[in-house]
């Protein structure tokens, strides 16, 4: 007899265990516990793969009922045929079995039957308290202060910042390591024959990423075959090579030293950097003579640690070329993250601070980038925009304050949970909107950024009594009001207390305005024009054309406001 299972429409049996796929124990403990199923309710049986030495998965079986409220997620749920078979949900087993049956044919213990993995004795359960062990409890001790108390919220949060010199002095002291001088010594007359002898062995080439490699000569080359004839030769090629390029280094302009290095050893190269000046020369060292020793103690970008005296030299045609070569070397670094030796380049090498300012602040050091703008480009808003963006508050606020940007200096104050200071500088930025005339701005500003309705609302009603853009003033006012019967006392209120020859026809375009939101109340605001437009006749014949937009359907009305017009202006021509 072959036993197979057949989908159904619901399950025939109560609901006993949950198979969950994967091979890793502990993925199975996560699982369970997201179920928050406790572990000495269930056993776990491991689920053998159809390849051998490998795992489906393991079935979980429950000791108590309530197993049909978890949900299952990616995993399955299985029916408990009898204490010893389990089929998933939603089938049956073909051909039916009676429970005699079921129990005589898995007598030997747990059985589980799935269409990936076919029927499957399930053997022996997990021993959970052999593969879980106790965490290691390190002991702790918390200190709190005698005079403080822990808060119920954290209100707000800011970094303290010290004074900009303090700022410049921790970079030059502890930002960048202290480096020794570079032994450099000129070549003696030996040397200088030695390298005119190498010359015609090697020679330089430079790679595609600007980096310079030493190559043989066509002569070193066969000269190399024959040697090899009679004696091993590599290892003394090797070190002819490495002195040459010593005595080459060492040959070299100091120049073109400097150029080499900044290309090959950027981070070193920077520790003899030359400060170029707009007018094509280089600044430090003796008058007319450019050396190659140290320049800079470390890379501060603040320190006055250049060691070499003071003076201007000429460097020609070079400035242009060690221009280029200080920016492309500060690119560089930016592309490594190294920020802070890319703003060294800017500040320091190429006297662009606006570069190195930036530089800093796209690297998130915002306190030193703040602190260039302030002493150097003398750009507040962007020291006090790098405040901002550090937490550093109170800083931004004193800046913001000095460049009267009340609403700034209000939102921060908010930030900081400072209320009532914040709503001192957002009535100077609503006194600033009233002086020039700009009611609705003030107004919204009063509704979102205070939450002051009333405010707001009075604030429209004066935009709209002084003939400050009085129609959008009055729409605003009432399209802030929801309730429809307060919406009709204060058009009534305003219709019969606040008219008069200067702002009626004002009103009436904003009736016109609430009469097309086609509410109960279009027919008091149709008697409403219709009184305007009578009182208003006399001084202006032209604004019977506003009936139309209260009366649409009305061809009448529209022939006799035509007929009207016509006889008025043919009146004014006699």
């Amino acid at each position: 007899m072959e036993i197979q299972i057949k989908p159904h429409i619901r399950n025939s049996f109560p609901l006993g265990g949950i198979a969950i796929r994967g091979v890793s124990v502990v993925a199975w403990i996560r699982y369970i516990q997201r179920l928050q199923l406790s572990l000495t309710d269930i056993q776990i049986y491991p689920i053998p793969g159809i390849v051998p030495n490998t795992l489906w998965g393991c079935l979980v079986t429950f000791h108590k009922a309530g197993l049909d409220r978890i949900p299952p997620g990616e995993h399955e749920l299985f029916q408990m045929v009898s204490g010893n078979v389990y089929i998933p949900e939603r089938s049956l087993i073909h051909p039916v079995l009676t429970v005699a049956e079921i129990d005589k044919l898995f007598s030997s213990g747990k059985h589980i039957i799935h269409p990936e993995f076919g029927l499957v004795e399930l053997t022996e359960a997990l021993n959970l308290p052999e593969l879980i062990k106790d965490p290691v409890v390190k002991e702790c001790k918390s200190i709190k202060p005698v005079s403080a108390s822990i808060p119920g919220r954290i209100r707000s949060f800011q970094v303290n910042t010290v004074s900009p010199e303090e700022v410049l002095k921790n970079l030059s002291e502890n930002i960048f390591p202290k480096q020794e001088k570079m032994k450099d010594k000129p070549l003696n007359l030996f040397e200088k024959m030695k390298l005119g002898i190498y010359r015609v062995l090697f020679t330089r080439k430079e790679s595609n990423n600007q980096n310079t490699s030493v190559e043989k000569t066509r002569q070193a080359t066969r000269l190399d075959v024959f040697l090899q004839r009679f004696f091993k030769t590599d290892d003394k090629w090797n070190k002819l090579q490495e002195d040459f390029e010593d005595l080459d280094k060492r040959n070299q302009k100091q120049i073109d030293k400097l150029m080499d290095l900044l290309k090959n050893n950027p981070e070193e190269a920077l520790r003899y950097a030359i400060p170029l000046d707009e007018g094509g020369s280089a600044r430090g060292g003796a008058a007319s003579r450019l050396d190659f020793s140290k320049r800079w103690l470390d890379f501060s970008l603040f320190g006055n640690n250049i060691q070499s005296g003071s003076g201007t030299i000429n460097i020609g045609d070079s400035f242009h070329q060690l221009q280029k070569q200080y920016n492309e070397t500060a690119e560089e670094l930016i592309k490594r993250g190294d920020y802070q030796k890319a703003a060294f380049v800017y500040m320091k090498l190429l006297k662009n601070y606006s570069k190195a300012a930036e530089t800093l602040e796209a690297g998130k050091y915002y306190k030193e980038a703040a602190t260039i703008h302030l002493k150097h480009t003398g750009n507040k808003l962007k020291a006090a925009q790098c405040y901002e963006k550090g937490n550093m508050t109170t800083d931004a606020i004193t800046l913001y304050k000095e460049l009267n940007d009340h609403e700034k200096v209000g939102d921060l104050y908010m930030l900081l949970d400072k209320k009532n200071e914040a709503f001192i500088f957002y009535e100077k930025v609503v006194t600033d909107y009233k002086l020039k005339n700009q009611y609705i701005k003030a107004s919204l500003f009063y509704k979102d950024k205070m939450n002051d309705y009333t405010s707001g609302q009075a604030l429209l009603l004066e935009g709209w009594k002084t003939n400050k853009d009085p129609v959008n003033c009055l729409n605003n006012y009432f399209s802030n009001i929801g309730d429809i019967d307060e919406l009709q006392k204060e058009i009534n209120a305003i219709y019969s207390q606040d008219l008069v020859d200067l702002n009626r026809e004002s009103f009436l375009k904003v009736i016109q305005h609430e009469f097309k939101k086609k509410n109960k109340l279009q027919e008091s605001l149709r008697e409403m024009a219709y009184e305007i437009v009578a009182t208003q006749i006399r001084i202006n014949p032209s604004i019977v054309s506003e009936l139309k937009a209260f009366s649409p359907n009305n061809k009448e009305l529209m022939k006799d406001t035509l007929r009207f017009k016509l006889y008025s202006k043919k009146s004014k021509s006699a």
